[in-house]
């Protein structure tokens, strides 16, 4: 059954990916959870003393059962400030009897705890997991590239060591693994010959599968800096190659040209 759900999992994309970017966000969700605890941690330490302190002098405010439920020992007062940051408490709740017990800078620490832990810890770990999710998502579209270039030259004569030509790759066109190659990309099939041409860097009439694997994954989304960055420089090296050849083309007609006015005179 496991291996059933792995093979139904290579068809389904939007699945296979889901699933992948959860198991990849484990490790980022570990480290999450790691730093809120010790967050959670200290300030209760602080909290859960202060408090007690505060319970054993005689003459103890109106908010004394509060502070006793919320604040009365080390687990409770752990328990309550993740909640208050998570939704399953209203943390207004719990700052009131810090504010009539312990005056307001007790308020403003407490509200501080609330937006470090809010604004700037929960928000850059969900960036995090944004990041972590995108590169899955980069990775499994490579590897279903790599797999796909495979299965489609394992279907022909030498298998991956074999070579594709414009009739055969134009035979492959409504087979499954050309419709994902084409997807990926973003091109029409109709622009078949186009990519073939492409695709074949050698100018060979062929195209092996690393010609076709190393331009399913250069030519799907955006250029890369790389990309353009060797693109200029083959412009240069052909405009340098152009201007050499020109000037001596011209020196050399320069040069017939004087003989034949030598000659003359």
């Amino acid at each position: 059954r496991v291996v059933r759900l792995v093979r139904i999992l290579r068809h389904i994309s939007e699945l296979r990916t889901l699933v992948l970017s959860i198991m990849n966000s484990v490790k980022a969700l570990t480290w999450t959870l790691i730093i809120l605890f010790l967050i959670i941690y200290m300030f209760s330490l602080y909290l859960t003393q202060l408090v007690s302190d505060h319970l054993q002098k005689p003459n103890v405010g109106v908010y004394a059962d509060e502070l006793g439920n919320y604040y009365g020992s080390m687990g409770a007062t752990m328990l309550y400030l993740f909640m208050a940051i998570t939704g399953g408490v209203d943390w207004a709740d719990l700052c009131t009897p810090l504010l009539y017990e312990f005056g307001s800078l007790m308020a403003f620490a407490f509200s501080l705890y609330i937006a470090f832990s809010l604004l700037a810890m929960l928000n850059v770990a969900t960036g995090v997991f944004v990041d972590s999710v995108l590169k899955s998502q980069q990775a499994d579209r490579d590897l279903f590239m790599v797999n796909n270039a495979r299965e489609l030259f394992q279907g022909l004569e030498g298998g991956i060591n074999s070579s594709m030509s414009w009739e055969v790759f134009q035979s492959k066109l409504e087979c499954p693994q050309m419709n994902e190659f084409f997807k990926a990309i973003d091109v029409d099939p109709s622009d078949a010959q186009s990519i073939f041409d492409l695709l074949d860097w050698d100018a060979s009439g062929a195209v092996t599968a690393e010609e076709f694997l190393n331009a399913a994954l250069r030519l799907r989304g955006n250029a890369r800096s790389l990309d353009v960055a060797l693109l200029m420089r083959e412009l240069r090296r052909i405009s340098r190659e152009f201007h050499h050849r020109h000037a001596h083309d011209v020196s050399r007609k320069i040069t017939a040209r004087s003989h034949d006015v030598s000659r003359k005179i």
